[in-house]
């Protein structure tokens, strides 16, 4: 029966002893993470305010961005309404005199011919 008790104790004592050591190692490495961070601080506050600086450019940018998209979005509404203004009175015009319509009609294509030769 002491035999017993004596080995679960040893046992017990050499788990102990592991867990012990472990934690020590654990402690050992953590203490040289920390060292190594204490001296990487500088660099890091440094790199952190880079970023930061780069966030507000582009947060910057992001507005101006948003507002070239809101006016070019409104220069092509308004060419489209344009665009279906001018062959809604050429379909009104076609179906009263021929001869104003081909007119229209040319005038329509030197715009289109005009439009893609500038963009």
């Amino acid at each position: 029966m002491f035999l017993f008790i004596a080995t679960i104790f040893i046992a017990e004592l050499i788990i102990a002893l592991t867990l012990i050591a472990y934690i020590v190692k654990a402690d050992r490495a953590v203490k040289s993470l920390h060292k190594e961070a204490v001296a990487l601080k500088p660099q890091i506050k440094a790199g952190l305010l880079g970023i930061r600086e780069g966030v507000h450019i582009v947060k910057e940018k992001q507005s101006w961005l948003f507002e070239v998209i809101r006016k070019k979005r409104n220069q092509y509404v308004i060419s489209a309404i344009k665009t279906v203004l001018v062959y809604l009175l050429l379909i009104i015009i076609k179906g009263r005199c021929k001869k104003a319509a081909a007119i229209c009609q040319a005038l329509l294509v030197a715009k289109d011919v005009w439009d893609s030769l500038s963009a």
